[in-house]
């Protein structure tokens, strides 16, 4: 009875972790809940798009903040997560993140629970490893080259007409922050498999990314989608924990 006690208030009080990441959950919460009742409040209930935003962002960053604590359980609290953030992204016409979400992130979920249980300590926690220095500049050169590729491909006005259904054709700078984020994401998942240090380096870049991508998308929308803007705030969250990670994966 005490073991299950335990567990209940480990998996829904958190009560083991650091007032810091307490914190960081908590001012994300107001944060994203007085934006979904600002949204209630100037365009009624009827945008999904705020409600599954506000929900799928407290389970991802929980997630996150499980993941630099080298915690297995980050992964099922993912799942949830970027299943609701594909939907958003489908609502906003962000294709690439789309694709990102539900064609590759809800699998790799599931690999990662794979990989991680295999070098689990008796806590459920794993080690971290680093990356040999030439295997990280040969995939570094690749995911770059990728990246040029993937752009070229998005400013192609046939590949955008089929790509964004003759909607929301976008600038340069729009494309080019897509091609990264889909890209560099791609190179962190499999960071995160392989339990790399690195992986929250390149995650740093990927959240800087988000949050300039979401920010266009607020502007776009003359500053009225709150799904957006709940987006960047759970973009800057997960940048604040990409830094955190950098630290405690260290250790």
């Amino acid at each position: 009875m005490d073991k299950k006690k335990h567990l209940f208030k480990k998996i829904f009080f958190f009560w083991d972790w650091s007032i810091f990441e307490k914190l960081l959950l908590l001012i994300n919460f107001v944060v994203t809940l007085g934006l979904l009742i600002y949204q209630c409040y100037i365009g009624g209930y009827t945008d999904w798009r705020v409600w599954i935003a506000f929900i799928s962002n407290i389970f991802n960053i929980v997630s996150v903040i499980l993941a630099t604590k080298k915690m297995l359980s980050c992964f099922v609290w993912g799942i949830i997560a970027v299943i609701g953030f594909g939907a958003v992204s489908l609502g906003n016409k962000e294709f690439g993140n789309v694709l990102l979400y539900w064609a590759f992130y809800v699998i790799s979920q599931i690999i990662a629970i794979y990989l991680w249980n295999k070098h689990k300590d008796n806590k459920n926690l794993v080690k971290p490893t680093n990356i040999k220095l030439w295997h990280l500049l040969i995939i570094l050169i690749s995911t770059v080259g990728l990246i040029i590729g993937f752009f070229f491909i998005e400013r192609i006005p046939s590949f955008q007409n089929w790509w964004y259904h003759n909607e929301n054709i976008h600038s340069w700078y729009h494309n080019l922050l897509d091609a990264s984020v889909l890209m560099l994401s791609i190179m962190m998942t499999v960071f995160t498999w392989l339990r790399f240090r690195q992986r929250w380096i390149i995650s740093i870049v990927v959240d800087s990314c988000q949050v300039s991508l979401w920010s266009i998308q607020l502007v776009e929308g003359s500053l009225t989608n709150m799904s957006a803007a709940i987006m960047i705030v759970s973009s800057i969250t997960m940048l604040t924990c990409a830094i955190y990670g950098v630290i405690n994966w260290r250790k």
